[in-house]
């Protein structure tokens, strides 16, 4: 599926769980009955395979014969019994074999796929088989038991710093349903929330979330960032006020075009300045009672219009300034709002709960935000690393108003289920990486 092209515009309206298969770059609905049909073997297998050898002429079909197959809109069903049937090897198989190649040959040949509705671990596993370092290796077991230590529920007040492209936020606010509180602290400019978007969550699930920056949580008693904040905006203010609203000195519009008239100014191109010349000429040689011709008043009256079609231009440019700087102002006020929301939400020290994974040292993050959790809350820091969480381990123990710290390490075995083969699976991940439990006290 990863190499063909096609359009998704034909899953707009329909529902969660329908199969598809593509057909020369059209996408076309399965029913049913028809995507649970299987192709069962005929019923004639081998004792065992020991006698098999794997190669090349065991399959008569060749590869330019498959293609043109392909080519000429053989449906992949067709493709897979033709395999079938041109296999020298095939019925000397075992049945657990010939159910093995069928289902690799399906796999490999039948374009066809099923729209799952998202969820935590859909999203976990997806971005764990494709890129894990972009979610910090973070195994779907241990994102699970980081929402059960973090006693994540509807209607409870939460703190989440990560670096997960936004995994752990969604998993969070998954499981709270949109009631309650969340409180997202990031570096950089702004927070990053890729995955949430592939949530798909309705607007009351948005309105539950706020964002603060990391670094400014050690001046929230201050308050120093909403002061310079509010500096930035009153100094951009000033500097865009003379040229969009044309204040100069104090003095009215007019009076400023009067002023500005006889100063050559930036922007100004010298065919202008010799127009507005030749102009003023004419209009003096006409108040001085001195003849012109006919040509001559015709050039006048075309600069002009000219003129007042520059000046025109002129104003549209600073109407167009002026409304994208408001846009800007009100962006700037609108997030000023946020911060001042959220900083009031941490001020109240009234945290249920905080949860950390990221790249970053997790010490010092969560020494700054203990004092933000209520007591007999949890907090739960995950680290792909064991070296960082135990540090952190060592400074909570010195610090003390932490009780029943523990770090453990995720591990999963998976299994395969199958009627006389159930055994592990073959190829599973070493490690699912750490987590550091602990409950707030007062000391």
């Amino acid at each position: 599926m990863e190499k063909i092209k096609f359009t998704l515009n034909g899953l707009i309206g329909q529902p969660y769980g329908t199969t598809f298969e593509v057909k020369n770059g059209q996408m076309v609905r399965l029913s049913r009955k028809s995507s649970e049909e299987e192709k069962d073997a005929d019923g004639t297998s081998g004792i065992d395979n020991r006698n098999l050898n794997d190669c090349r002429s065991n399959q008569k079909l060749s590869r330019e014969e498959i293609y043109k197959m392909k080519k000429e809109g053989v449906s992949g069903e067709s493709i897979v019994e033709t395999l079938v049937e041109n296999s020298s090897t095939f019925r000397t198989k075992t049945e657990f074999a010939q159910e093995k190649y069928i289902k690799k040959k399906k796999k490999k040949h039948l374009n066809v796929f099923t729209v799952l509705k998202p969820t935590t671990r859909l999203l976990c596993e997806m971005h764990y088989n494709k890129g894990p370092s972009k979610i910090c290796n973070l195994r779907v077991d241990s994102l699970s038991q980081m929402l059960v230590y973090g006693n994540v529920r509807a209607h409870s007040k939460l703190m989440v710093v990560e670096t997960c492209g936004g995994l752990v936020l969604g998993a969070v606010m998954e499981k709270m349903g949109g009631y309650g509180t969340v409180v997202q602290l990031y570096t950089g400019t702004a927070p990053v929330r890729q995955t949430l978007e592939a949530y798909n969550f309705p607007q009351h699930f948005y309105d539950s979330l706020h964002a603060f920056p990391l670094n400014k949580v050690n001046c929230l008693e201050e308050g120093e960032i909403i002061r310079q904040h509010n500096k930035n905006i009153s100094e951009v203010q000033v500097k865009t006020e003379p040229l969009l609203l044309g204040n100069y000195g104090g003095k009215t519009s007019e009076q400023n075009i009067e002023d500005i008239s006889d100063v050559p100014k930036e922007g100004v191109s010298e065919f202008e300045l010799k127009k507005e010349e030749t102009e003023e000429d004419t209009v003096t040689e006409n108040e001085n009672g001195l003849s012109s011709d006919r040509d001559v008043s015709k050039e006048s009256e075309t600069q002009n219009e000219e003129n007042q079609e520059g000046k025109g231009a002129i104003s549209c440019q600073q109407i167009a300034k002026r409304k994208l700087e408001e846009e800007r102002n009100a962006k700037r006020q609108l997030k000023q709002q946020h911060l001042e929301k959220s900083r009031q939400i941490l001020l109240e020290r009234n945290m249920d709960g905080l949860l950390v994974a990221c790249k970053l040292n997790p010490t010092p993050i969560v020494m700054s935000l203990m004092e933000y959790v209520a007591p007999s809350r949890p907090i739960v820091v995950y680290c792909q690393y064991q070296e960082p969480l135990m540090e952190c381990f060592v400074k909570l123990r010195q610090r003390g108003g932490v009780v029943h710290l523990t770090l453990t390490e995720t591990w999963l075995r998976e299994y395969q289920v199958l009627p006389g083969r159930t055994r592990p699976n073959i190829n599973m991940s070493g490690t699912g990486g750490y987590l550091l439990t602990g409950t707030t006290v007062i000391v």
